[in-house]
């Protein structure tokens, strides 16, 4: 059986994989270049959570992390990614954390993955991540 590092690492991989073209143009749009940069990463990773929780947007939060971490790294910008690492889990971690009491942590998360097609809920919160972003970076722009 899979662990769950194991599986969300399966998991992961496979939603940056199938949306690679949508991470990098959510990227582009919140115009991450340095640590400061990061504060629309919190915006965005909120409203994910907007309307619910659930394991596909938590996976899809992560996988979101993970892409904007290499592309951190391929800026030589390898000091952000704990900053980011941190937003992730303050996003995840305090607000949620009944809601991950009552799945089972990762034991709960294991079984949701064993057999899940996640397609549909990723499909969604990508939806609602790239327009959030969007309108992220265009207060972003008038901000500055």
């Amino acid at each position: 059986m899979e662990t769950a590092l194991e599986m969300l690492r399966r998991v992961g991989n496979g939603v940056i994989e199938k949306h690679q073209i949508a991470f990098q143009g959510m990227v582009r749009k919140l115009d991450i270049k340095n640590e400061e940069d990061l504060k629309s990463v919190t915006a965005v990773a909120t409203h994910v959570f907007s309307d619910g929780v659930a394991w596909g947007r938590i996976v899809t939060l992560i996988s979101f992390g993970a892409f904007v971490a290499k592309h951190l790294k391929s800026i030589n910008q390898e000091t952000c990614i704990n900053t980011l690492a941190g937003i992730i889990t303050d996003v995840i971690v305090p607000g949620k954390r009944d809601w991950l009491v009552n799945q089972r942590g990762w034991e709960g998360f294991v079984e949701f993955f064993r057999g899940e097609d996640l397609e549909g809920s990723i499909r969604n919160v990508l939806v609602a991540f790239a327009g959030f972003a969007g309108l992220e970076a265009s207060l972003a722009c008038m901000m500055r």
